[in-house]
């Protein structure tokens, strides 16, 4: 039996697909060619893996599926690690595993270690992940937190698929927004030399402007003073943000490859390029003295303006040449991770790829719900330019990188969510975090533990671990057996929030393992008086430990060892 396959669908696939060639020969037929779906049924009486094989190539062979699944049950033959297979209507083929048959995970976690649940889907594959890009008008605050963590752990997901990901942030350096923040500067500046200065209405209003202000008249004293170009003040305001942008995501464990400027695709000429691209192609058209993008014909529910009757670009305009620009860079897959009012924008962006000659496949766009904050019984309103904000160096500094990560994680994209400022604070079990960190620590002591008891851990032995029979051992054994399915889920549908549930699911059933029918926790592991099953159990042990590692990597945390 393959058991280095490290997955127990690996094995099944195998059964079904000899099951298959043997049907495909009682009938005088080739075996079709077709994926095999193995999933777990809803209802564990079913089984522990049914497949819809037989309902798949009912077309094929025309005959009544149940017909089919029995004559490829018929060909599977007996398997060690299966105790019953079984069909049931309309077709379905059901696997019921033997006792002990789970434990073979653990033989494959010890020979992949950090490597166990990567994939190799994408290998040779190129993935640009765009996220942040957050506007430099301010410090990042906690709203801000879910798109910078949202597209990390999606791009550690693709590593781990075995995809070649770059990081970028692209960000608006032009534009009335900044155009506002040049003019708040220049306000803050005058204001800090003791001239008079009217702030300008929904100018930026937060204290750092001022030590923005003050950063800059260390520079320049006051040879800034009579300056009416807002753009010096622009700049040198975009400038400093980034840098502290920058700096608060790599406290977070979030480092980008590439920064984009809006405007260095004025400046190359590529948004004039674009245009005039989709002009030669006819998708822009004139009309009232505007120009108009045909984004109607690839599915969007009206045509769209790029250039204003005034010549003023829309945002379109830079969007589509800076889509051109990645997809000329050679990407496979373009990723976007966007807010949720930018919902409405994704037609227009695939119509745009589309308009340029790309398959609308090569984009996928991420598109979170937006994040409201629960403290001190306040709901608190985030706002950049009002200056009332938590910043996301103060949320990082006050609850840690690994609560922060994994509470912005727990959750879909596409869910609203509400950031719970006291359970993110609680260093109790009640917060999932130190639960999973918890458990983490715990399979460290238990070795030491054993150790003190005078008990060695002989390494892993695949010879005893039938010993493993117990119903919370093989609930972990299963759960264990997930993780490599569970993170080719997150690379499918770019959603890391499986990891996290994954997690609370292994932590939990090693707690109710561990606790179980004793007041003293370690007689429920280490059992002197019967040395294999201890070494049987240290096994199992080690495996949540590298499993549990392995996925709070995976998400950008730290495990901890001791708590």
């Amino acid at each position: 039996m393959e058991k280095e396959n490290g997955n127990i669908k690996n094995i099944l696939e195998g059964m079904i697909r000899k099951g298959l060639e043997a049907y495909s020969r009682s009938m005088g037929m080739a075996s079709p060619e077709v994926p095999i779906l193995i999933e777990r049924p809803a209802i564990k009486t079913f089984g522990d893996f049914a497949t819809n094989i037989a309902m798949q190539t009912a077309g094929i062979f025309k005959k009544n599926p149940m017909a089919i699944a029995e004559g490829i049950k018929a060909g599977i033959g007996v398997n060690p690690f299966v105790k019953e297979v079984s069909v049931a209507k309309p077709g379905f083929i059901n696997f019921h595993l033997a006792p002990g048959s789970s434990s073979y995970i653990l033989n494959t976690i010890w020979k992949e270690g950090e490597r166990f649940g990567k994939q190799a889907t994408g290998k040779g594959k190129k993935v640009l992940i765009e996220f942040m890009s957050a506007n430099p008008t301010g410090p990042l605050h906690i709203g801000h937190a879910r798109n910078a963590i949202l597209g990390d752990s999606i791009a550690r997901a693709l590593e781990a698929g075995g995809y070649e990901v770059t990081r970028e942030y692209y960000y608006n350096d032009a534009g009335v927004q900044m155009k506002k923040l040049g003019l708040s500067l220049r306000a803050r500046y005058l204001q800090e030399l003791g001239r008079i200065a009217e702030f300008p209405e929904d100018g930026y209003k937060g204290e750092y402007m001022i030590h923005i202000a003050r950063d800059l008249i260390s520079e320049k004293g006051d040879a800034l003073a009579t300056e009416e170009d807002t753009e010096i003040f622009t700049h040198y305001a975009a400038c400093k943000i980034i840098k502290l942008i920058d700096e608060d995501l790599k406290c977070l464990g979030i480092r980008f490859d590439n920064w984009f400027s809006e405007s260095s695709l004025h400046e190359k000429g590529k948004v004039a390029e674009s245009l005039q691209y989709l002009k030669d192609k006819d998708m822009l058209y004139e009309k009232e003295g505007a120009w108009w993008l045909r984004t109607q014909a690839f599915g969007d529910e009206k045509d769209r303006v790029v250039i204003k009757s005034d010549g003023e670009k829309t945002y379109l305009a830079p969007d589509i040449a800076y889509h051109k620009d990645k997809l000329e860079r050679g990407y496979d897959l373009l990723i976007n991770v966007l807010g949720g009012d930018h919902h409405g924008y994704v037609p227009r962006l695939k119509a745009g790829v589309q308009a340029l000659g790309y398959d609308a496949r090569k984009l996928q766009c991420i598109v979170f719900q937006m994040v409201s904050l629960l403290k001190d019984g306040e709901t608190i309103k985030l706002s950049t330019r009002s200056g009332r904000f938590i910043t996301l160096r103060e949320v990082v500094e006050e609850l840690g990188v690994a609560v922060v990560r994994f509470f912005f994680l727990m959750r879909s994209s596409d869910s609203q969510m509400t950031f719970d400022w006291q359970l993110a604070k609680d260093h109790s079990m009640n917060n999932p975090v130190y639960y999973i960190q918890y458990a983490h620590a715990r399979c460290c002591s238990l070795f030491k533990k054993a150790e003190e008891m005078g008990i060695k851990w002989q390494g892993m032995n695949e010879n005893i671990l039938s010993l493993l029979t117990l119903e919370e051992e093989e609930n972990i054994l299963k759960i264990l057996e997930k993780y490599p399915e569970t993170v080719q889920l997150c690379i499918q549908t770019l959603e890391p929030h499986h990891i996290t549930t994954y997690l609370r699911e292994l932590a939990g059933s090693f707690h109710n393992f561990f606790t179980t029918g004793t007041k003293e926790e370690t007689k429920r592991i280490i059992i002197p008086q019967e040395p294999v099953l201890t070494q049987a159990r240290l096994c199992l042990v080690f495996a949540l430990k590298r499993v549990l590692g392995n996925a709070l990597h995976l998400i950008g945390i730290e495990p901890l060892e001791q708590m």
